[in-house]
């Protein structure tokens, strides 16, 4: 069998995927957030960061317990020698990682459990040091911190942070703005230590010592070694240890005489990685990293000659890992930068050179400051012509493909008629052509028509991939803490009702985005804001800003507020006026009896009365009637007061459209003064939502609230409980769905 470790690592790395698919692996803490703990443990790590609550330097410890795990500490001044394999006994508040609690939302709970951390400890007490200091480590992550002294001195603070990341594996000093440009214009991977890291450092050490005179043993073993302290020294992320495994067999082949297979070595990292940590299958790093490796040795082989040796071939490799690494983007970021392709083409040819520059000024700095500084200028150049590109990339129309998150089965079909792609060319491709010139002929005929077939395959899995199938109507209240957050979908429009939180901070970034972006959602028809208040317009304030600066943002179509009087316009009101009509989004008002017009469902306004005049923004709350075959729904924004009193004197002279509704929005988060007895009475929902925020400081929903819910036998579902909550529905039957049970 040819290659029999790449079998192995194969079925390794299936049955570890179909284990993680029946089993539920172990959680994180069990222990409740803000509970006082005492523990003992080795440091195994350290950084320094920047508080986000602070601002102020703060060190970071991973301390590891006799069971593995480990534990992060937050100190702001530790006033101690804290040294790498010393021993600590500390106590302080449990913060576990919060798990996501929306669709898209990014998990940190199990991203954390990945990198065996169970939770955080905050108001840390130091209450004894014991134990020896592990001086190698130490020593690793001293020389690191110099290095970052030396980089610091040598170029301006936001290059210094981009170089860190990318020198050293220190993405605290990253700034987001340039980490929101290279993800969305798909360099993201060049922040990684990685492959290009290891074959420019290590091969060169390599090749230097041989120069001088060294044996290949020795040289091989002194260039391993380095690699390993270099890979510790940044963190040894999953696409560092596969490198460095990788380069290790390379010079170990190189030693016995025998030819270096990549994908060998691949699978053998694989292996070893999958082995210390099943999770890493969950990972967004560890798969991109071996898919690349795969696309190369496996999927550019056997690309058409056209691509792979014509005009094209510039592009060939980027293209083969686009094929491969094409589900992990899907599966974990939602969207594809489309000119990704192309910008890495301006990018990665520069990417030795900007290492080489990067280890230039560190070298120099110790020796010379100006020399260090000289070739800090040259990083600088680059990185500017980087930021170009993304910035280029980024005004241009079509940017972003919302490709949605793809279910399993439609990931295992599209790889499995990829690896069609790439078999039936090993099998059929002849690369010694026959002498005879007539079989020659029929051997390019028949390979032709294998060609034809095996791209039917690959074209079929990029369809089958690709294919969301768009809901009659789907209704779903997003756990955006202590506001609102609504999405409703149809079969051919997208619409938003609200969006904001007082909880959450960048409500947008954090939830509204990443759930669009999951659902496939690049477009909204209209955002609707029922009325001014913080926690209903926070995050659509958030999506104006981020259609002003990135044209591959979500676009919006219309901007949806409620036909109110001059005078009952406050300052937000108006600032979302102005900035949908500075950026040539379609404003529009509505009032009771107007309609939404959709062709597959009845989307009618009951509220505000039209030129409505009130000092209060809940009382005018836009209230939408949604009809679709039998589902009725209600949904209600925040309104009470004389707002409530229309509503209910509305629906009540109408009892008999109103009565029976399937689904109540709740208004107000739950409060006590809103939805009352009157008004249920003759909306008598089957099912309500309520949104609002855990342990909220208004105490919602209200004890009196849910008993007159519970009095009239809704059926009851609350985001701080159930996370999202999804109502699926069809002209038969409605179907609830919570994101956390």
């Amino acid at each position: 069998m040819k290659r029999p470790l790449c079998a192995v690592g194969g079925l390794f790395a299936a049955a570890v995927f179909f284990l993680l698919l029946v089993i539920q692996m172990q959680e994180g803490s069990e222990l409740p957030d803000r509970a006082v703990v005492t523990i003992t443990g080795t440091i195994c790590g350290k950084e320094e960061k920047i508080s986000s609550y602070t601002g102020e330097k703060q060190i970071v410890l991973y301390l590891k317990k006799e069971d593995g795990r480990k534990i992060m500490l937050y100190l702001d001044d530790a006033g101690y020698k804290l040294p790498m394999g010393c021993i600590l006994k500390v106590s302080g508040k449990v913060r576990n990682f919060p798990e996501s609690r929306n669709p898209g939302e990014f998990d940190s709970r199990s991203y954390y459990r990945i990198l065996k951390i169970e939770y955080s400890l905050t108001d840390v007490k130091i209450l004894g040091i014991g134990g020896r200091e592990n001086v190698p480590e130490e020593l690793l992550y001293r020389v690191k911190q110099s290095f970052e002294e030396i980089l610091d001195r040598t170029m301006n603070s936001e290059d210094s942070g981009v170089m860190k990341a990318i020198l050293l594996g220190d993405k605290n000093w990253l700034s987001d703005d340039i980490k929101d440009a290279f993800k969305k214009n798909g360099i993201i991977h060049i922040i990684a230590v990685s492959g290009v890291h290891i074959s420019i450092i290590g091969m060169s050490l390599y090749r230097l010592l041989r120069k001088v005179g060294v044996k290949i043993p020795a040289a091989a073993a002194i260039s391993v070694i380095v690699m390993l302290m270099y890979g510790v020294m940044c963190g040894m992320s999953a696409s560092a240890f596969r490198a460095i495994v990788m380069f290790a067999v390379h010079l170990g082949a190189d030693i016995i005489g025998r030819t270096y297979d990549m994908l060998s070595a691949m699978s053998l990292s694989g292996i070893m990685l999958l082995v210390s940590c099943p999770l890493y299958l969950k990972h967004s790093g560890f798969l991109m990293s071996f898919g690349a490796v795969i696309a190369i040795g496996y999927v550019l082989p056997v690309m058409p000659d056209t691509i792979r040796t014509g005009k094209l071939k510039f592009m060939a490799a980027s293209l083969s890992i686009m094929l491969v690494t094409l589900p992990v983007n899907m599966c974990f970021y939602y969207t594809y930068p489309v000119y990704s392709i192309v910008l890495n083409l301006f990018v990665l040819p520069l990417m030795s050179v900007l290492i080489l520059l990067g280890i230039a000024a560190i070298i120099f700095g110790y020796v010379f400051l100006p020399a260090g500084i000289v070739s800090g200028i040259g990083c600088h150049l680059i990185l500017k012509w980087f930021l170009l590109c993304c910035n280029t990339g980024s005004s241009i129309p079509g940017n972003t493909w919302y490709a949605g998150h793809p279910e399993i089965w439609q990931v295992l079909i599209y790889l499995i008629l990829l690896g069609a792609f790439v078999i039936i060319k090993l099998k059929t491709h002849k690369p010694v052509p026959s002498t005879d010139s007539a079989k020659r002929r029929l051997d390019e005929i028949r390979e032709r028509k294998f060609d034809i077939i095996r791209h039917v395959f690959l074209f079929a899995g990029l369809c089958v991939l690709c294919l969301r199938i768009r809901p009659e109507l789907r209704i779903t209240a997003l756990d955006v803490g202590q506001g609102d957050g609504i999405v409703i979908e149809t079969k051919t429009a997208n619409y938003l009702i609200d969006g904001g939180s007082t909880s959450k901070k960048q409500v947008a970034k954090y939830q509204l985005i990443p759930f669009l972006s999951y659902q496939g959602i690049g477009r909204l028809d209209a955002v609707i804001m029922t009325h001014e208040d913080e926690d209903h317009v926070s995050g659509i304030l958030e999506l104006f800003d981020e259609v002003e600066k990135y044209k591959g943002a979500i676009k919006i179509d219309n901007l949806i507020l409620p036909k109110v009087g001059d005078s009952s316009k406050g300052e937000k009101y108006r600032t979302l006026e102005e900035k949908a009509r500075e950026l040539g989004i379609n404003v529009s008002y509505i009032g009771r009896e107007d309609k939404i017009r959709n062709r597959d469902v009845e989307i009618e306004c009951l509220g505000p009365v039209k030129n409505m005049i009130t000092d209060e923004p809940n009382a005018y709350s836009t209230v939408l009637y949604i009809k679709k075959g039998s589902f009725k729904g209600l949904f209600t924004g925040d309104v009470d007061g004389v707002g409530q009193d229309n509503l209910r004197a509305y629906v009540g002279a109408h009892r008999d459209e109103f009565a029976d509704i399937t689904l109540l929005k709740v208004a107000h988060h739950g409060s006590r003064y809103t939805t009352d007895e009157a008004f249920l009475d003759i909306v008598h929902p089957k099912v309500a939502f309520i949104s609002c925020a855990q342990n909220s400081q208004y105490h919602h929903p209200h004890k009196e609230l849910l008993e007159r819910l519970d009095n009239i036998g809704a059926k009851t579902y609350i985001t701080a409980q159930n996370g999202a909550i999804t109502a699926l529905v069809n002209d038969k039957n409605v179907k609830i769905k919570t994101y956390l049970d």
